[in-house]
Protein backbone atom coordinates (compact mmCIF):
# COMPACT_ATOMS: atom_id res chain seq x y z
CA UNK A 1 0.00 0.00 0.00
CA UNK A 2 1.10 4.10 -0.62
CA UNK A 3 0.95 5.90 2.24
CA UNK A 4 0.45 9.68 1.33
CA UNK A 5 0.58 12.70 3.35
CA UNK A 6 -1.40 15.90 2.82
CA UNK A 7 0.07 18.98 4.27
CA UNK A 8 -2.11 21.79 4.56
CA UNK A 9 -1.10 25.57 4.84
CA UNK A 10 -3.81 26.90 6.94
CA UNK A 11 -5.18 30.50 5.84
CA UNK A 12 -2.83 30.32 3.22
CA UNK A 13 -5.20 32.74 0.72
CA UNK A 14 -6.22 34.95 3.61
CA UNK A 15 -2.42 35.75 3.92
CA UNK A 16 -2.00 36.33 0.34
CA UNK A 17 -4.71 38.99 0.28
CA UNK A 18 -2.78 40.88 3.26
CA UNK A 19 -0.09 41.43 0.86
CA UNK A 20 -1.66 43.88 -1.18
CA UNK A 21 -2.08 44.21 -5.41
CA UNK A 22 1.32 43.84 -6.07
CA UNK A 23 2.16 40.46 -4.65
CA UNK A 24 2.86 37.88 -7.22
CA UNK A 25 6.66 37.99 -6.91
CA UNK A 26 6.34 37.88 -3.37
CA UNK A 27 4.25 34.79 -3.57
CA UNK A 28 6.05 33.31 -5.81
CA UNK A 29 9.13 33.56 -3.55
CA UNK A 30 7.45 32.04 -0.80
CA UNK A 31 6.61 28.76 -3.34
CA UNK A 32 9.89 28.25 -4.64
CA UNK A 33 11.44 28.43 -1.00
CA UNK A 34 8.95 26.07 0.67
CA UNK A 35 9.16 23.70 -2.27
CA UNK A 36 13.11 23.59 -2.02
CA UNK A 37 12.94 22.43 1.62
CA UNK A 38 9.23 20.12 1.29
CA UNK A 39 12.18 17.98 -1.28
CA UNK A 40 14.83 18.95 1.13
CA UNK A 41 13.20 17.58 4.38
CA UNK A 42 11.18 14.24 2.84
CA UNK A 43 14.24 12.80 0.45
CA UNK A 44 16.34 13.00 3.97
CA UNK A 45 14.10 10.75 5.12
CA UNK A 46 14.05 8.74 1.79
CA UNK A 47 10.20 10.38 1.32
CA UNK A 48 9.74 11.73 -2.16
CA UNK A 49 7.06 14.97 -2.15
CA UNK A 50 6.01 17.57 -4.33
CA UNK A 51 3.61 20.89 -4.20
CA UNK A 52 0.38 20.38 -5.07
CA UNK A 53 -1.37 23.77 -5.29
CA UNK A 54 1.30 25.42 -3.15
CA UNK A 55 -1.50 25.57 -0.15
CA UNK A 56 -1.20 22.17 0.06
CA UNK A 57 1.60 19.89 -0.41
CA UNK A 58 2.00 16.11 -1.09
CA UNK A 59 4.57 13.12 0.01
CA UNK A 60 4.82 10.00 -0.62
CA UNK A 61 5.69 8.59 3.20
CA UNK A 62 5.71 4.69 3.37
CA UNK A 63 7.35 4.03 6.87
CA UNK A 64 7.35 7.29 8.31
CA UNK A 65 6.39 7.22 12.17
CA UNK A 66 3.64 9.89 13.37
CA UNK A 67 6.59 11.34 15.38
CA UNK A 68 9.18 11.76 12.11
CA UNK A 69 6.08 13.96 10.21
CA UNK A 70 4.97 15.56 13.32
CA UNK A 71 8.71 16.44 12.98
CA UNK A 72 8.56 17.76 9.39
CA UNK A 73 5.58 20.01 9.96
CA UNK A 74 7.68 21.99 12.74
CA UNK A 75 10.55 22.04 10.67
CA UNK A 76 8.61 23.16 7.33
CA UNK A 77 6.51 25.84 9.42
CA UNK A 78 9.88 27.68 9.78
CA UNK A 79 9.45 28.35 6.47
CA UNK A 80 5.58 28.60 5.93
CA UNK A 81 3.81 32.12 6.31
CA UNK A 82 1.19 30.48 8.04
CA UNK A 83 0.46 27.53 10.26
CA UNK A 84 0.88 23.74 8.75
CA UNK A 85 -1.08 20.83 9.58
CA UNK A 86 -1.00 17.82 7.71
CA UNK A 87 -2.84 14.18 7.51
CA UNK A 88 -1.44 10.88 6.50
CA UNK A 89 -3.44 7.65 5.12
CA UNK A 90 -2.49 4.42 3.33
CA UNK A 91 -4.15 2.36 0.78
CA UNK A 92 -3.90 0.48 -1.83
CA UNK A 93 -5.09 2.72 -4.26
CA UNK A 94 -2.99 5.91 -4.33
CA UNK A 95 -5.73 8.36 -4.95
CA UNK A 96 -7.74 6.36 -2.52
CA UNK A 97 -5.12 7.51 0.37
CA UNK A 98 -4.40 10.57 -0.99
CA UNK A 99 -8.27 12.10 -0.24
CA UNK A 100 -8.31 10.49 3.37
CA UNK A 101 -5.29 12.15 3.99
CA UNK A 102 -6.69 15.47 2.55
CA UNK A 103 -9.59 15.00 5.12
CA UNK A 104 -7.64 14.16 8.52
CA UNK A 105 -5.19 17.32 7.19
CA UNK A 106 -8.52 19.32 7.31
CA UNK A 107 -8.95 17.54 10.48
CA UNK A 108 -6.24 18.34 12.07
CA UNK A 109 -5.08 21.58 14.45
CA UNK A 110 -2.15 23.89 13.66
CA UNK A 111 0.87 21.93 14.09
CA UNK A 112 -0.76 18.69 14.27
CA UNK A 113 -0.39 15.29 12.27
CA UNK A 114 -2.81 12.97 11.66
CA UNK A 115 -2.47 9.54 10.80
CA UNK A 116 -5.24 7.26 9.87
CA UNK A 117 -3.33 4.00 9.64
CA UNK A 118 0.49 4.04 8.27
CA UNK A 119 2.25 1.59 6.19
CA UNK A 120 5.57 0.22 4.96
CA UNK A 121 4.22 -1.96 2.32
CA UNK A 122 5.44 -1.45 -1.54
CA UNK A 123 5.53 1.60 -3.57
CA UNK A 124 5.34 2.06 -7.36
CA UNK A 125 6.22 5.27 -9.08
CA UNK A 126 6.31 5.57 -12.97
CA UNK A 127 8.56 8.03 -14.60
CA UNK A 128 7.44 8.98 -17.94
CA UNK A 129 9.76 10.58 -20.58
CA UNK A 130 8.47 11.97 -24.10
CA UNK A 131 10.17 11.00 -26.76
CA UNK A 132 12.15 13.31 -28.41
CA UNK A 133 10.19 16.55 -27.44
CA UNK A 134 13.18 18.50 -27.08
CA UNK A 135 14.18 18.34 -30.39
CA UNK A 136 11.00 19.13 -31.83
CA UNK A 137 11.57 22.62 -30.09
CA UNK A 138 13.66 23.68 -33.03
CA UNK A 139 10.84 24.00 -35.62
CA UNK A 140 8.46 24.66 -32.69
CA UNK A 141 8.85 27.23 -30.06
CA UNK A 142 9.13 26.82 -25.72
CA UNK A 143 5.88 27.58 -25.17
CA UNK A 144 4.34 25.18 -27.77
CA UNK A 145 6.35 22.36 -26.20
CA UNK A 146 4.76 23.34 -22.77
CA UNK A 147 1.64 22.97 -24.69
CA UNK A 148 2.25 19.70 -25.81
CA UNK A 149 3.31 18.45 -22.59
CA UNK A 150 0.54 19.80 -20.40
CA UNK A 151 -2.07 18.43 -22.97
CA UNK A 152 0.24 15.00 -22.67
CA UNK A 153 -0.46 15.35 -18.86
CA UNK A 154 -3.95 15.35 -19.22
CA UNK A 155 -4.02 11.90 -21.08
CA UNK A 156 -1.69 9.97 -18.46
CA UNK A 157 -3.91 11.66 -15.77
CA UNK A 158 -7.15 10.02 -17.74
CA UNK A 159 -5.47 6.88 -18.46
CA UNK A 160 -3.66 6.28 -15.20
CA UNK A 161 -7.02 7.13 -12.99
CA UNK A 162 -8.11 3.42 -12.97
CA UNK A 163 -4.99 2.68 -11.43
CA UNK A 164 -5.23 4.76 -8.74
CA UNK A 165 -2.56 7.30 -10.68
CA UNK A 166 -1.68 10.82 -9.05
CA UNK A 167 -0.48 12.52 -12.03
CA UNK A 168 2.25 15.22 -11.46
CA UNK A 169 3.84 17.52 -13.80
CA UNK A 170 7.89 17.25 -13.53
CA UNK A 171 9.39 19.99 -15.72
CA UNK A 172 10.58 19.99 -18.99
CA UNK A 173 9.21 16.72 -20.88
CA UNK A 174 9.08 15.07 -17.63
CA UNK A 175 5.36 13.33 -15.83
CA UNK A 176 5.30 11.30 -12.85
CA UNK A 177 2.36 8.96 -11.55
CA UNK A 178 1.89 7.71 -8.27
CA UNK A 179 0.43 4.20 -9.29
CA UNK A 180 -0.65 0.93 -7.13
CA UNK A 181 1.94 -1.52 -6.96
CA UNK A 182 0.42 -4.57 -8.81
CA UNK A 183 0.58 -2.38 -11.82
CA UNK A 184 2.29 -4.22 -14.72
CA UNK A 185 3.90 -4.09 -18.23
CA UNK A 186 0.89 -4.63 -20.11
CA UNK A 187 -1.14 -1.95 -17.98
CA UNK A 188 1.32 0.74 -19.42
CA UNK A 189 1.97 -0.44 -22.89
CA UNK A 190 -0.53 1.06 -24.76
CA UNK A 191 0.17 4.33 -22.81
CA UNK A 192 3.17 4.36 -23.56
CA UNK A 193 2.47 3.87 -27.53
CA UNK A 194 -0.69 6.36 -27.37
CA UNK A 195 2.10 9.90 -25.77
CA UNK A 196 5.24 8.31 -27.37
CA UNK A 197 7.09 7.92 -24.56
CA UNK A 198 9.03 5.87 -22.23
CA UNK A 199 8.43 4.80 -19.00
CA UNK A 200 10.36 3.75 -16.46
CA UNK A 201 8.47 2.55 -12.84
CA UNK A 202 9.62 1.84 -9.74
CA UNK A 203 8.63 -0.29 -6.88
CA UNK A 204 10.30 -0.08 -3.45
CA UNK A 205 9.46 0.46 0.40
CA UNK A 206 10.03 4.22 0.35
CA UNK A 207 8.89 7.04 -1.95
CA UNK A 208 12.72 8.31 -2.69
CA UNK A 209 13.79 4.85 -4.01
CA UNK A 210 10.91 3.95 -6.00
CA UNK A 211 11.49 6.90 -7.31
CA UNK A 212 15.38 6.38 -7.97
CA UNK A 213 14.04 2.85 -9.38
CA UNK A 214 11.48 4.62 -11.81
CA UNK A 215 14.80 7.00 -13.16
CA UNK A 216 17.21 4.67 -13.74
CA UNK A 217 15.04 2.08 -15.79
CA UNK A 218 14.17 5.38 -17.55
CA UNK A 219 17.90 6.07 -18.15
CA UNK A 220 18.26 1.96 -19.27
CA UNK A 221 15.72 2.99 -22.07
CA UNK A 222 16.94 6.12 -23.04
CA UNK A 223 20.75 4.28 -23.25
CA UNK A 224 19.96 1.90 -25.86
CA UNK A 225 17.47 4.68 -27.57
CA UNK A 226 14.43 1.97 -26.35
CA UNK A 227 10.84 2.96 -26.18
CA UNK A 228 7.85 1.35 -23.75
CA UNK A 229 8.00 0.35 -20.64
CA UNK A 230 10.76 -1.05 -17.91
CA UNK A 231 10.04 -1.79 -14.26
CA UNK A 232 12.37 -2.03 -11.57
CA UNK A 233 11.40 -3.67 -7.96
CA UNK A 234 13.29 -3.28 -4.64
CA UNK A 235 14.71 -6.74 -2.88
Amino acid sequence: MVQVTIIRLIGYREWTETLGPDREHVIQQVQAQLHRELVHVFSRLNAWAHPLRYDYLLAITNGLSNGELTSIIKELSEYSPVPLSSGTYADVNPRVAEREAFRLAMKASPGESLIGGGDDGYVAIAHIDLVDSTTSTEWTSSYQLYEHVWSVVNQVRLYLAPYGGITLYLGGDNIVSIVQPAINENDLKPLANLINARIGVGIARSGRVAMKLATEALDSLRTRNGYGVMMLRED
